[in-house]
């Protein structure tokens, strides 16, 4: 009778310990997801599939991952389309360093999720260019444009990347017909900067 009192006793502690064995949660620590991080590689190509098919354009990124949080690099633009088919989009070639924050889910693979993006464009192009007579020329340009952009990015544990990203910016020599002088109608104060890349860590 004392065995089956004292087994009915040690039933509501065994349960208890169960659950509080299911309850346990593996917690990684910053070491651990750098150490992670560095197993992917620390570095990422990545290719804009958007340039490509829109323009057609080349646009590859480079970028140097910091740590889990912060990442920089830089993205090479090439304009591929000749005089007669590039209508819309000014730009010949431009070259945009950057600075990222990532935010939210960075503790599995680092480098990766929602971010803040610091930039700088610095492009060449051509656009007609407006005279006094009324005469529109074709004439080169080059801009110096910082700005920022936000976006997000996915990774898998094979490395690669899938990211989508929107920005503005502010072209910082652009001079507008405010004194009558010849402009460039085609161009403005502003630019956007985005586009949809697919990557690979190493």
């Amino acid at each position: 009778m004392k065995k089956l009192t004292l087994l009915f006793l040690l039933i509501p502690f065994i349960s208890l310990s169960q659950e509080e064995v299911q309850k346990v949660e593996v917690i990684k620590s910053d070491a651990q997801i750098e150490a992670f991080t560095s197993s992917l590689g620390d570095r990422e190509l990545r290719v804009d599939f958007l340039d490509l098919l829109v323009f057609p354009a080349i646009s590859v990124g480079y970028e140097k991952i910091n740590n889990s949080s912060s990442g920089f690099g830089t993205t090479l633009f090439l304009n591929l389309a000749n005089s007669d088919t590039n209508i819309e989009w000014n730009d010949k070639f431009a070259l945009t360093p950057f600075y990222r924050f990532y935010f939210l889910k960075s503790e599995d693979f680092g480098g990766y999720g929602i971010f803040a993006e610091i930039f700088s464009k610095f492009h060449f192009g051509k656009a007609d260019k407006i005279q006094d007579s009324g005469e529109a020329i074709s004439e080169s340009f080059f801009d110096i444009a910082p700005g920022l952009a936000v976006g997000r990015k996915w990774i898998n544990r094979n490395g690669f990347t899938f990211e989508l990203y929107f920005g503005v910016g502010r072209n910082l020599l652009y001079k507008s017909d405010d004194n009558g002088s010849p402009f460039f109608p085609q161009r403005s104060s502003g630019l956007v900067r985005g586009g949809v890349s697919v990557g690979k860590r190493f």
